[in-house]
Protein backbone atom coordinates (compact mmCIF):
# COMPACT_ATOMS: atom_id res chain seq x y z
CA UNK A 1 0.00 0.00 0.00
CA UNK A 2 1.17 3.15 -1.01
CA UNK A 3 1.61 5.67 1.92
CA UNK A 4 -1.05 7.87 -0.28
CA UNK A 5 -3.48 5.11 0.33
CA UNK A 6 -3.06 4.78 3.26
CA UNK A 7 -3.77 8.49 4.57
CA UNK A 8 -6.67 8.29 1.86
CA UNK A 9 -8.00 5.34 4.51
CA UNK A 10 -7.09 7.20 7.84
CA UNK A 11 -8.29 10.79 6.62
CA UNK A 12 -10.74 10.80 9.29
CA UNK A 13 -8.26 9.75 12.11
CA UNK A 14 -6.02 13.54 11.76
CA UNK A 15 -7.55 16.76 13.22
CA UNK A 16 -8.98 19.39 11.62
CA UNK A 17 -6.11 21.40 10.61
CA UNK A 18 -4.19 18.25 9.10
CA UNK A 19 -7.02 17.37 7.03
CA UNK A 20 -7.53 20.88 5.98
CA UNK A 21 -3.74 20.83 4.82
CA UNK A 22 -3.41 16.95 2.94
CA UNK A 23 -7.07 17.63 1.38
CA UNK A 24 -5.78 21.24 -0.06
CA UNK A 25 -2.66 19.51 -1.24
CA UNK A 26 -4.39 16.63 -3.38
CA UNK A 27 -6.06 19.02 -4.77
CA UNK A 28 -4.05 21.60 -5.53
CA UNK A 29 -0.77 19.72 -6.80
CA UNK A 30 -2.41 16.69 -8.57
CA UNK A 31 -5.89 18.62 -9.31
CA UNK A 32 -8.26 15.69 -8.06
CA UNK A 33 -11.75 15.75 -7.18
CA UNK A 34 -11.23 13.77 -4.24
CA UNK A 35 -11.87 16.19 -1.70
CA UNK A 36 -14.60 18.20 -2.85
CA UNK A 37 -17.13 17.45 -0.59
CA UNK A 38 -14.88 17.76 2.73
CA UNK A 39 -13.66 21.03 1.57
CA UNK A 40 -17.24 22.16 1.01
CA UNK A 41 -18.47 21.19 4.01
CA UNK A 42 -15.60 22.23 6.08
CA UNK A 43 -14.79 25.72 5.30
CA UNK A 44 -11.66 27.05 8.02
CA UNK A 45 -13.63 29.49 10.70
CA UNK A 46 -13.50 33.06 9.32
CA UNK A 47 -13.11 34.59 13.35
CA UNK A 48 -9.35 35.99 12.16
CA UNK A 49 -9.16 37.67 15.77
CA UNK A 50 -8.79 34.18 16.82
CA UNK A 51 -6.14 33.13 14.86
CA UNK A 52 -4.38 36.73 14.59
CA UNK A 53 -4.60 36.47 18.67
CA UNK A 54 -2.38 33.00 18.43
CA UNK A 55 1.00 34.24 18.71
CA UNK A 56 2.57 30.83 20.63
CA UNK A 57 5.61 30.15 18.25
CA UNK A 58 7.39 28.05 20.71
CA UNK A 59 7.09 25.06 18.71
CA UNK A 60 8.47 25.74 15.55
CA UNK A 61 11.59 23.96 14.14
CA UNK A 62 14.97 25.43 15.06
CA UNK A 63 13.54 27.70 17.81
CA UNK A 64 16.15 28.62 19.82
CA UNK A 65 17.86 30.40 16.49
CA UNK A 66 14.30 32.12 15.30
CA UNK A 67 12.94 32.99 19.28
CA UNK A 68 14.91 36.49 19.38
CA UNK A 69 13.39 37.25 15.87
CA UNK A 70 9.69 36.28 16.55
CA UNK A 71 10.37 38.36 20.02
CA UNK A 72 11.59 41.28 17.64
CA UNK A 73 8.79 41.18 15.01
CA UNK A 74 6.49 40.76 17.72
CA UNK A 75 3.10 39.16 16.37
CA UNK A 76 4.40 37.77 13.14
CA UNK A 77 3.78 34.91 13.82
CA UNK A 78 -0.08 35.26 14.59
CA UNK A 79 0.15 37.60 11.24
CA UNK A 80 1.69 35.04 9.02
CA UNK A 81 -0.96 32.21 10.17
CA UNK A 82 -3.95 34.96 9.08
CA UNK A 83 -2.93 35.90 6.18
CA UNK A 84 -2.51 32.44 5.26
CA UNK A 85 -6.21 31.76 6.77
CA UNK A 86 -7.31 35.18 4.24
CA UNK A 87 -5.96 33.43 1.58
CA UNK A 88 -7.17 30.05 2.03
CA UNK A 89 -10.53 31.41 2.35
CA UNK A 90 -10.18 33.82 -0.74
CA UNK A 91 -8.33 31.11 -3.06
CA UNK A 92 -10.43 27.80 -1.79
CA UNK A 93 -14.01 29.65 -1.32
CA UNK A 94 -14.27 33.01 -2.91
CA UNK A 95 -14.61 33.86 0.82
CA UNK A 96 -13.20 37.45 0.82
CA UNK A 97 -12.61 38.63 4.19
CA UNK A 98 -9.52 41.26 3.16
CA UNK A 99 -11.90 43.72 5.05
CA UNK A 100 -12.51 42.48 8.44
CA UNK A 101 -8.72 41.28 8.42
CA UNK A 102 -7.25 45.17 7.85
CA UNK A 103 -9.97 46.06 11.14
CA UNK A 104 -7.93 44.07 13.15
CA UNK A 105 -4.34 44.87 11.62
CA UNK A 106 -4.33 47.84 9.98
CA UNK A 107 -2.76 48.37 6.22
CA UNK A 108 -0.19 50.36 7.38
CA UNK A 109 1.30 47.97 9.85
CA UNK A 110 1.11 45.26 7.53
CA UNK A 111 2.99 46.73 4.68
CA UNK A 112 5.67 48.34 7.76
CA UNK A 113 6.03 44.70 8.75
CA UNK A 114 6.53 43.20 5.38
CA UNK A 115 8.93 46.12 4.10
CA UNK A 116 11.13 45.65 7.75
CA UNK A 117 11.23 41.98 6.90
CA UNK A 118 12.00 42.36 3.12
CA UNK A 119 15.05 45.06 4.56
CA UNK A 120 16.40 42.89 7.77
CA UNK A 121 18.24 40.37 6.05
CA UNK A 122 19.27 38.37 9.02
CA UNK A 123 15.42 38.69 10.37
CA UNK A 124 15.18 36.94 6.81
CA UNK A 125 17.74 34.25 7.02
CA UNK A 126 16.71 33.04 10.22
CA UNK A 127 12.66 33.52 9.77
CA UNK A 128 12.57 31.99 6.76
CA UNK A 129 9.30 30.67 5.53
CA UNK A 130 7.74 32.64 7.98
CA UNK A 131 9.22 35.76 6.72
CA UNK A 132 8.79 35.00 3.06
CA UNK A 133 5.14 33.60 3.64
CA UNK A 134 4.43 37.43 5.25
CA UNK A 135 5.88 39.36 2.58
CA UNK A 136 4.27 37.15 -0.36
CA UNK A 137 0.57 37.07 1.18
CA UNK A 138 0.86 40.42 1.60
CA UNK A 139 1.36 41.58 -1.75
CA UNK A 140 -0.82 38.88 -3.01
CA UNK A 141 -3.66 40.06 -0.73
CA UNK A 142 -3.48 43.86 -1.12
CA UNK A 143 -0.92 44.70 -3.73
CA UNK A 144 1.31 47.45 -4.34
CA UNK A 145 2.61 46.44 -8.07
CA UNK A 146 5.89 44.82 -6.46
CA UNK A 147 7.27 41.60 -7.59
CA UNK A 148 8.09 40.07 -4.26
CA UNK A 149 9.09 37.37 -5.91
CA UNK A 150 11.78 38.21 -8.19
CA UNK A 151 13.27 40.77 -4.60
CA UNK A 152 13.07 37.82 -2.43
CA UNK A 153 14.93 35.88 -5.65
CA UNK A 154 17.65 37.95 -5.89
CA UNK A 155 18.81 38.49 -2.70
CA UNK A 156 18.60 34.99 -1.32
CA UNK A 157 20.91 33.97 -4.76
CA UNK A 158 23.55 36.48 -3.17
CA UNK A 159 23.92 34.60 -0.17
CA UNK A 160 26.61 32.54 1.29
CA UNK A 161 25.52 29.46 1.77
CA UNK A 162 28.24 28.55 4.20
CA UNK A 163 26.89 31.47 6.57
CA UNK A 164 23.83 29.79 7.12
CA UNK A 165 21.65 27.28 8.50
CA UNK A 166 21.36 24.52 5.45
CA UNK A 167 17.41 23.80 6.50
CA UNK A 168 16.64 27.49 6.74
CA UNK A 169 18.64 28.90 3.81
CA UNK A 170 16.79 25.66 1.92
CA UNK A 171 13.34 26.78 2.89
CA UNK A 172 14.17 29.76 1.95
CA UNK A 173 14.80 29.12 -1.26
CA UNK A 174 11.54 26.55 -1.68
CA UNK A 175 9.05 28.48 0.13
CA UNK A 176 10.12 31.70 -2.62
CA UNK A 177 8.98 29.01 -5.34
CA UNK A 178 5.70 27.62 -3.55
CA UNK A 179 4.83 30.99 -2.86
CA UNK A 180 5.24 31.93 -6.33
CA UNK A 181 3.16 28.70 -7.33
CA UNK A 182 0.23 30.57 -4.95
CA UNK A 183 0.64 27.32 -3.00
CA UNK A 184 0.15 24.75 -5.42
CA UNK A 185 -2.51 26.54 -7.43
CA UNK A 186 -0.48 27.88 -10.52
CA UNK A 187 1.92 26.27 -12.95
CA UNK A 188 5.09 27.63 -12.60
CA UNK A 189 6.14 26.60 -16.15
CA UNK A 190 4.27 28.98 -16.82
CA UNK A 191 5.46 31.70 -14.50
CA UNK A 192 7.43 34.37 -15.97
CA UNK A 193 9.56 34.22 -13.08
CA UNK A 194 10.58 30.52 -14.10
CA UNK A 195 14.21 31.51 -14.71
CA UNK A 196 15.03 33.08 -11.49
CA UNK A 197 13.06 30.43 -9.81
CA UNK A 198 15.42 27.41 -11.56
CA UNK A 199 17.99 29.18 -10.23
CA UNK A 200 16.74 29.70 -6.31
CA UNK A 201 16.42 25.29 -7.09
CA UNK A 202 20.16 25.23 -8.65
CA UNK A 203 21.27 27.01 -5.15
CA UNK A 204 19.04 24.86 -2.94
CA UNK A 205 20.41 21.53 -4.71
CA UNK A 206 23.94 22.62 -3.85
CA UNK A 207 23.03 23.15 0.05
CA UNK A 208 21.10 20.21 0.08
CA UNK A 209 23.85 17.38 -1.70
CA UNK A 210 26.59 19.00 0.83
CA UNK A 211 24.09 18.59 3.91
CA UNK A 212 22.31 15.07 2.95
CA UNK A 213 22.92 13.33 6.42
CA UNK A 214 22.12 15.84 8.80
CA UNK A 215 19.30 18.58 6.40
CA UNK A 216 15.61 17.92 7.59
CA UNK A 217 14.44 15.29 5.54
CA UNK A 218 11.11 18.00 5.20
CA UNK A 219 13.46 20.05 3.38
CA UNK A 220 14.76 17.50 1.70
CA UNK A 221 11.34 16.28 0.02
CA UNK A 222 10.01 19.77 -0.29
CA UNK A 223 13.00 20.66 -2.58
CA UNK A 224 12.42 17.64 -4.73
CA UNK A 225 8.81 18.80 -5.17
CA UNK A 226 9.88 21.95 -6.22
CA UNK A 227 12.08 20.48 -8.64
CA UNK A 228 8.78 19.06 -10.06
CA UNK A 229 6.93 22.04 -10.36
CA UNK A 230 10.08 24.00 -12.27
CA UNK A 231 11.01 21.11 -14.60
CA UNK A 232 14.25 20.42 -13.02
CA UNK A 233 15.70 17.12 -11.89
CA UNK A 234 18.79 15.94 -9.55
CA UNK A 235 18.86 12.18 -10.39
CA UNK A 236 21.65 11.49 -7.79
CA UNK A 237 20.06 14.25 -5.16
CA UNK A 238 16.80 12.13 -5.54
CA UNK A 239 18.34 8.41 -4.97
CA UNK A 240 20.10 9.43 -1.75
CA UNK A 241 16.83 11.26 -0.41
CA UNK A 242 15.31 8.14 -1.68
CA UNK A 243 17.30 5.65 0.59
CA UNK A 244 16.57 8.13 3.78
CA UNK A 245 13.43 7.57 3.27
CA UNK A 246 12.93 3.90 2.63
CA UNK A 247 15.09 3.43 5.69
CA UNK A 248 12.72 6.00 7.83
CA UNK A 249 9.38 3.89 6.75
CA UNK A 250 10.86 0.29 7.20
CA UNK A 251 8.68 -0.03 10.17
CA UNK A 252 5.82 2.28 9.66
CA UNK A 253 3.25 2.60 6.69
CA UNK A 254 3.68 6.11 6.25
CA UNK A 255 6.86 8.37 6.81
CA UNK A 256 8.50 9.33 10.14
CA UNK A 257 11.22 11.87 10.47
CA UNK A 258 13.70 10.17 12.47
CA UNK A 259 15.45 13.60 12.47
CA UNK A 260 13.29 15.43 14.34
CA UNK A 261 10.91 12.83 15.91
CA UNK A 262 14.05 10.96 17.85
CA UNK A 263 11.85 10.42 21.37
CA UNK A 264 9.52 7.48 20.68
CA UNK A 265 6.34 9.46 22.29
CA UNK A 266 7.09 12.23 19.71
CA UNK A 267 4.14 13.50 18.42
CA UNK A 268 6.02 13.82 15.24
CA UNK A 269 5.67 9.99 15.22
CA UNK A 270 1.58 10.03 14.88
CA UNK A 271 -0.23 10.05 12.05
CA UNK A 272 -1.33 13.27 12.05
CA UNK A 273 2.32 14.64 13.67
CA UNK A 274 3.89 13.41 10.39
CA UNK A 275 1.10 14.67 8.01
CA UNK A 276 3.69 17.57 6.72
CA UNK A 277 6.24 15.36 5.27
CA UNK A 278 3.95 12.46 3.98
CA UNK A 279 2.08 14.81 1.65
CA UNK A 280 5.57 16.35 0.53
CA UNK A 281 6.70 12.54 -0.01
CA UNK A 282 3.86 11.75 -1.81
CA UNK A 283 3.80 15.12 -4.16
CA UNK A 284 7.49 14.50 -4.51
CA UNK A 285 7.16 10.96 -6.73
CA UNK A 286 8.83 9.04 -3.80
CA UNK A 287 6.08 7.54 -2.46
CA UNK A 288 5.06 6.22 -6.09
CA UNK A 289 8.62 5.02 -6.74
CA UNK A 290 9.37 3.32 -3.61
CA UNK A 291 5.83 1.44 -3.86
Amino acid sequence: MTVKDYYYQHFEELGPEKKFHFATRMKNYFKTHDFDRYLADNRPSDNLAEVLNNNDFSKVSNYILRKPFFEKYDGVYGVEATLFRVHHLLAEYNFDTRTNFLELYPQDSLYKLADDLMRDEEALRILSTWAVNVIYLTEELFPRGKNVIRELSEWALRLDTKTCDPTLMSYLCTHIVLCESSFYKKNLLESPNLKILRKLIEKDAAVVRDNIETISLDAAIEFLVCCNMTGLDYPEIRAAISKICKGFKKDSPYLINYRRAKSPDSHLRTLSGAEHINVLYIMSGLDADNY
